[in-house]
């Protein structure tokens, strides 16, 4: 799975998303997210809650990663699709991802991705962003 391919299946509809998740991504697909935004693998394992062991070894036996680590990499692939309409370098996200939001009481936002209720919070920051509804 290329990165364009993550990244498309991250708009589709939530059925085909669902299907492609409970079918499991290719480890490639979390060395693609990182790449693309320029996140240190290690880093990104870390803040997923994934062990970078677990996606090394399924990389080398071209297996796909669990439901649940899929869905860790379709969160933030949702997160970096919905950011490129505020920033056009995938660099500037990854920036913005590291820098402290005051909306989000002061937490970085990349520090909030491990987790379905983060990623919400952290999708509404860049919505009222888009629409200035920030405070």
């Amino acid at each position: 799975m290329s990165s364009t391919e993550l990244f498309e299946l991250a708009a589709q509809p939530t059925n085909v998303v669902v299907r492609k998740i409970r079918d499991g991504l290719p480890a490639s697909s979390f060395t693609k997210l990182a790449t693309t935004l320029g996140i240190p693998k290690n880093l990104l394992a870390l803040k997923l809650g994934i062990a970078q062991r677990t996606i090394n070894r399924r990389y080398k036996l071209h297996r796909v990663l669990s439901a649940d680590a899929s869905e860790k990499i379709v969160r933030i692939a949702r997160i970096r699709n919905l950011a490129r309409k505020l920033f056009t370098e995938d660099a500037a996200i990854y920036q913005w991802l590291n820098t402290p939001a005051p909306a989000l009481d002061g937490s970085r936002p990349i520090d909030l991705l491990d987790t379905d209720v983060g990623v919400r919070d952290v999708e509404a920051l860049i919505q009222g962003i888009l629409f200035g509804n920030v405070i």
